[in-house]
Order: C-alpha cells, then sequence, then structure tokens
C-alpha cells in the first residue's frame, strides 16, 4: 500500500491534530447537542463538567498519540491503512478513558459496557469530521508541494506513440526514454517514470516509429533498437568482440550496436 508523505507525522501536523480536533469537539458538542449527548453528559447534574473533561481527555489521548508517532517516525513503515488504523484507535482510547468517567455516574443504570460503546460511537461519530478535514488539507499541501517541485516538460520533447489503430498508448518526454526493443510486432518502450524504469509494451513496428524517434534525438543502433544518446556511457567490445552500449544506469542490460550505425552513435557521445 503506498506511503504517506512524512508531512503527515510531522509535528506541525500533530499539533493541529492535537489541539484542532478537541477544540472541534468541545465548540460541536456545545453547539449542537449531537446525537442527544447532553443528557448523556448530564449524568449527575454535572454536563459542562463532563463536556470539559471530555474534551480534556480526547486531547490528553491525542497528545501522547500524536508524540508516540513522531518518536517513532522512523521506526514504524507508515503508509495509509497503518496511519487510518492509528487514527481509530486514538478514538477508541479516547472513548474507553471517558467511559471509565461517564461509567462511574452512570453505575446502576447503564451497564458499563453499554456506556464504553456509547462513548466510543459518540467520540467517532463527531471526530471523523476534523480528521477528515485536517487530513485532507494536509494531503492538497501535499499534493501542491509535488506539482510545484515536478519539472516542467516543454510539450516539444513530448513523444506520443500510437498503435497500429492510430490510438494514442503512451505520452512521454524524449529525455525520459533509455531505449526502445522491437519483437515480433510489439515495441517495449523503457523510460524512466518517478525515478523508477517501466517498460511499455505498445503493438507497433519500428518502421511506424523511426521517423518520429528521430525527430526527437533518438537513435537507432541495431535493427532491433533505438537508443536515447543522452543516457549512454560508452559504447564498447564485449568478450565476443560485438559493439554493445552501456547506460548510465545501472541494473540496464547492454545494448547491441551494430557495424552499421557505430560510427554515427560514437559521433554523438
Amino acid at each position: 500500500m503506498k506511503h504517506i508523505s512524512s508531512v503527515f507525522y510531522g509535528m506541525q501536523s500533530h499539533c493541529t491534530h492535537f489541539i484542532g480536533i478537541p477544540v472541534f469537539l468541545f465548540l460541536f458538542t456545545l453547539l449542537y447537542h449531537p446525537f442527544g449527548m447532553d443528557e448523556f453528559l448530564a449524568v449527575g447534574g454535572h454536563y459542562t463538567l463532563n463536556l470539559i473533561l471530555m474534551t480534556v481527555i480526547v486531547l490528553g489521548v491525542l497528545s501522547l498519540s500524536r508524540m508516540l508517532m513522531f518518536i517513532l517516525r522512523r521506526v514504524l513503515d507508515f503508509n495509509w491503512a497503518t496511519y487510518i488504523l492509528w487514527c481509530v484507535m486514538e478514538v477508541v482510547f479516547s472513548g474507553m478513558f471517558l467511559s471509565i468517567l461517564l461509567g462511574i455516574g452512570w453505575s446502576g443504570q447503564i451497564p458499563y459496557l453499554t456506556v464504553m460503546t456509547r462513548c466510543i460511537g459518540y467520540l467517532a461519530a463527531i471526530m471523523v469530521y476534523p480528521y477528515a478535514i485536517i487530513n485532507l488539507t494536509i494531503q492538497l499541501v501535499v499534493v501542491g508541494k509535488q506539482a510545484a517541485s515536478a519539472p516542467q516538460v516543454d510539450d516539444k520533447t513530448l513523444i506520443r506513440f500510437y498503435d497500429d489503430a492510430k490510438r494514442i498508448k503512451l505520452i512521454v518526454s524524449s529525455t525520459a526514454i533509455l531505449y526502445i526493443e522491437a519483437e515480433e510486432n510489439y515495441v517495449h518502450i523503457l523510460h524512466v517514470d518517478n525515478d523508477k524504469v517501466k517498460d511499455f509494451c505498445l503493438r507497433s513496428s519500428m518502421r511506424a516509429l523511426e521517423d518520429n524517434l528521430s525527430r526527437h534525438g533518438l537513435v537507432r543502433c541495431h535493427r532491433s533498437y533505438f537508443i536515447n544518446p543522452e543516457h549512454v556511457e560508452l559504447v564498447k567490445k564485449d568478450p565476443a568482440g560485438y559493439a554493445v552500449a552501456q547506460l548510465r544506469r545501472s541494473g540496464l542490460p547492454s545494448i547491441p550496436v551494430s557495424k552499421r550505425y557505430y560510427e554515427a552513435l560514437t559521433k554523438l557521445l
């Protein structure tokens, strides 16, 4: 599952959670009396006191929880599943501690398990709103920063690849292409996307792509290969005496270079 941004378990995010959520809980409950909570909190005739204590309990649980998350941020592998589970447990523990307080007041009238269930349910129904607002806001900030820091691609460098039916299948910057390999009725387009090498298989022929690739600086080095000279580290002879192009990126195979294209490729390096 996808990892979350480190922004979510940074100190600023934690402060927003353990301050914003209790404040929202207090004001929302005080103003709207949701789910008949005023009667539930008024046990013993101490509605205002119990409301304040409920807010303090949530504040305490969130403060300790978010401090622990901050301490363990380099140890735990936070993805969306673990982060959501962590938030759920914050609500559950808040409800359990609140049920200890209210359970004393409702002792003999409502079973403790019912009190605990209602405490957790009430808190979950209210706290889901500030959780959603805060975390969606953080995610929008993260997306905005990623968009701002993303390299701007000149539309002139984009290569549009079409299949045999003239349907567009891939748009990629020419600088991101490492090499293209033909295999029967298909071509494999090896390119870099988010610093990862990806292989896109396209139903097409080298002949259909040749003019488009040449216009964008890719050169033919073999009857089955086009290569991007920008990614070639050197051209050398293999143990069998055949010329091969070695790419700068590690983990990739050497690309065969036939005699027909050897001189033209080496001049570009």
